[in-house]
């Protein structure tokens, strides 16, 4: 089946996380993406979290599907591998600091002139703007930055908490898959190639578009409290395991009410009125407390569903391995490694009526496909040898 990319062709330097996760969520939908890396060790992400049997969790999950070929930039016959390569590309994208491109010969105005509907793309740190563009920026500084940190745990005399590692990087490679996307969608329908910039910051406040609209209109910032709504968050079951509870629309309270048994809650003064609710949520948290320790888990589930309350289960990561939705919606995948044997994956989440989207193969072996591209690209044998010779490759 096609796929809704296939044709498209990335040259990728991206490296770490932002910006490699961004390019396998386009290789999941049909992008040839070509992995550029360092002749001598490649991509640090390949030694990030490396396991005795040879398993990189982290170099897989974001590199998943792509080709590896291996290129010095530093060496003039290297840039001309480029230059050659840029010719049949569509995309060229990178996640280096505001002008590492430019000095490596291969930003948007040089290779334009070679290749005029070029989309070159760059997963920045800050911006290409403003005075602290050039400065080095990872996962930790983007969620600090951003005020996530601020908005999860902190406060006056309280300390920050980040959100997850990786979290800004994760979001900020969705933010550069869109804008690739649309770059590429922008060329089809208007005949334009263009450079592309999303930042780790600029990602982390489109995040939280939600907060910082009210903050920019004179709400007071406060970080988000522990179980902030006494009706959207969690309850724990009498086994120990815990229920997700979503109830925002005032519609849903009375069944609620009625699932757990507490018809009185509904016509309580305290919390008859959503306003109410929130004024008195500690006291609408202990009452709910109290009453979810009255079932296990699953007959809660059971229970609330069959009032068409919104909820689920709070899963650890065996439980989403296990989870029905996740397995019928192939959330997670098996792919064959050429080593490990079948191997289980986290899969694209997008699907199409009319397409294939989705992990294809795992992870390249560095270098692995240099040869084969250079001889698509009309590079001879003797040629890759006299490249191999000089260091280029």
């Amino acid at each position: 089946m096609t796929r809704p990319l296939e044709g498209i062709r990335i040259l990728d330097f991206t490296r770490y996380q932002q910006g490699p996760f961004a390019t396998v969520m386009l290789s999941d939908m049909g992008a040839d993406v070509l992995k550029v890396e360092v002749p001598n060790g490649g991509d640090l992400g390949r030694s990030l979290g490396h396991q005795p049997d040879g398993w990189c969790a982290y170099f897989e999950a974001h590199n998943r599907n792509k080709r590896s070929i291996t290129i010095d930039l530093r060496k003039p016959e290297g840039r001309e591998i480029v230059y050659r390569l840029v010719k049949d590309v569509d995309v060229v994208t990178d996640n280096f600091r505001p002008g590492v491109m430019k000095r490596n010969g291969i930003d948007y105005e040089q290779l334009s002139a070679i290749n005029p509907m070029i989309i070159t793309a760059s997963a920045s740190g800050f911006g290409p703007k403003g005075p602290g563009a050039m400065n080095p920026s990872f996962d930790v500084i983007g969620q600090g930055m951003g005020g996530i940190m601020s908005n999860q745990g902190g406060g006056p005399n309280e300390p920050p908490r980040g959100v997850m590692g990786g979290m800004a990087d994760q979001v900020g490679a969705m933010v550069f898959a869109l804008g690739i996307t649309a770059a590429i969608a922008a060329r089809e329908l208007h005949g334009v190639g263009q450079h592309v910039d999303v930042s780790l910051l600029g990602s982390q406040i489109a995040l939280q578009g939600l907060q910082l609209t009210g903050f920019l209109r004179g709400e007071i910032q406060h970080p988000t409290p522990e179980r902030g709504n006494a009706t959207f968050t969690y309850f724990q079951a009498r086994d120990g395991k815990w229920v997700a509870v979503g109830v925002l629309d005032p519609k849903w309270w009375p069944p609620l009410c009625q699932a757990v048994d507490r018809d009185d809650l509904i016509t309580d003064e305290r919390f008859e009125s959503p306003r109410g609710r929130h004024a008195n949520r500690l006291d609408l948290l202990a009452e709910l407390d109290a009453a979810f320790l009255a079932r296990a888990r699953d007959e809660w589930i059971t229970r609330l569903r069959e009032f068409d309350v919104p909820c689920g289960p709070v899963h650890d990561y065996l439980g989403v391995s296990k989870e029905p939705q996740v397995l019928a919606n192939e959330y997670i995948t098996t792919l064959e490694h050429p080593h490990l044997g079948p191997v289980r994956v986290p899969n694209s989440p997008i699907r199409m009526s009319k397409m294939d989207v989705g992990a294809q193969r795992t992870a390249p072996e560095l270098g692995q496909h240099t040869e084969e591209v250079l001889l698509d690209a009309g590079y001879t044998w003797e040629d890759i040898e006299r490249l191999k010779d000089c260091g280029a490759i």
